[in-house]
């Protein structure tokens, strides 16, 4: 008999655990947008296959503080249909079915199948459980199965502080809570994020994140003075040599924008800092965290949003997540067809802005997902950003 997959709580996890808690859903929503037709039987059982190969999609939650740990429930996550018909998925509205929780107690992980015009499938998981590369790689696997193959599972149970500590020996100390948001300063207390989904014609942009980065700095200024910093999370799989892991193993790296900086210039700065292996310092203080009781840390966070929405004060101005290319072909299967992807990015209230971009050459568009606390959203304010990326992204010559 196989021993039963088990992995330890990190302390990162933790703190995901209490965002979930506080801002739900807090997960990992991936979409394929396609043609065809979605199969619900086929659907349930490539789930079922593919959740076999890799249970870190069926994971469910045991024991107390530095005793927590993720244990393979076996029950393969659920697959449900929804009506999708009258969603654009370019923002929340028409779509309550993603505002429903994912619990640490079962399922962590679901797949929805949304019928309209479009089709699109969403897959969901808890950041608790696993971050965007761990999803997409059970997402991967779901569509293999689909088209008749083997899913290739994973190899690795390693925790993100085991895969940062095997590259790099160096910590970090936190940063001062300083930087102001792209979007100014809060306004009211309502709680919870709103999210719109940007389609830039042309899927060339060079240094498209450092684009970005400056564009919101500017718009963060033309708000008040004060320091902008972004982090960049990086998927620390690339260190260890074909990892298959479906935990989180990313961390952040972090730029600071200046009136000089180009978008080269950041490129470059992205570089160097996974030249200097970055990527894998930790700041020590929050291992400390896997010994703090939930209870603690939810006090914790909720005082620090509280902070938050009256300073405007934050850790880094926010988050940009680059998503590179998913190739639709990657997943064909089952009768459908995918055309495009999408991903929501996750937002809790003490994060000021949270973008994704990546791109799409076959409908030969660049795409941007953004994330914004409600208050942060309000008076146009989202609006005004997203016109400013309208008109001063810059694509390059098509490839």
């Amino acid at each position: 008999m196989s021993k039963r997959f088990t992995r330890q709580l990190t302390a990162t996890e933790r703190l995901y655990l209490i965002n979930a808690e506080i801002c739900p859903p807090f997960a990992n929503q991936f979409f394929l947008e396609g043609t065809g037709v979605l199969d619900a039987k086929l659907w349930r059982k490539a789930v079922e296959v593919a959740a076999a190969a890799n249970p870190g999609s069926r994971l469910v939650l045991k024991g107390k503080l530095n005793f927590s740990r993720w244990v393979d429930s076996g029950k393969t996550p659920p697959v449900r249909e929804v009506d999708g018909s009258s969603w654009d998925c370019m923002s929340p509205e028409g779509a309550p079915f993603l505002n429903d929780p994912l619990s640490p107690d079962g399922p962590t992980c679901e797949v929805i199948l949304i019928h309209g015009d479009p089709l699109r499938v969403c897959i969901r998981t808890l950041h608790a459980v696993m971050d965007g590369r761990g999803t997409a790689q059970w997402m991967y696997d779901i569509s293999r199965v689909l088209r008749g193959e083997q899913p290739i599972g994973f190899n690795s149970t390693m925790t993100e502080y085991q895969v940062a500590k095997s590259f790099q020996k160096k910590g970090r100390v936190p940063k001062p809570h300083v930087y102001i948001a792209p979007t100014g300063m809060p306004s009211g207390t309502e709680r919870g994020f709103t999210w719109r989904r940007v389609k830039l014609n042309g899927a060339h942009y060079p240094n498209g994140l450092g684009q970005a980065a400056l564009i919101l700095a500017r718009e963060a200024w033309r708000h008040a003075d004060g320091p902008v910093r972004f982090a960049i999370p990086v998927d620390m799989r690339a260190r260890i040599p074909n990892m298959l892991n479906n935990g989180n193993i990313t961390n952040l790296i972090y730029i600071d924008i200046t009136n000089h900086d180009t978008p080269e210039s950041l490129s470059k700065n992205v570089k160097q800092q996974l030249e200097e292996r970055r990527d894998g310092e930790l700041y020590w203080a929050d291992q400390l965290i896997r010994y703090m009781p939930l209870s603690m840390i939810r006090r914790a966070l909720l005082k620090e949003i509280a902070v938050k929405n009256a300073t405007g004060r934050y850790r880094n101005s926010g988050i940009i997540s680059n998503m590179g290319e998913i190739p639709r072909e990657l997943h064909v299967g089952g009768g459908f067809t995918p055309h495009d992807f999408l991903g929501i990015p996750p937002c809790v209230d003490n994060i000021p802005f949270f973008m994704g971009i990546a791109r799409n050459s076959y409908l030969k568009v660049f795409e941007i997902t953004i994330s914004i606390p409600k208050v942060l959203a309000s008076d146009g304010r989202f609006d005004a950003i997203i016109q400013r990326i309208r008109n001063e992204m810059k694509p390059g010559p098509p490839k």
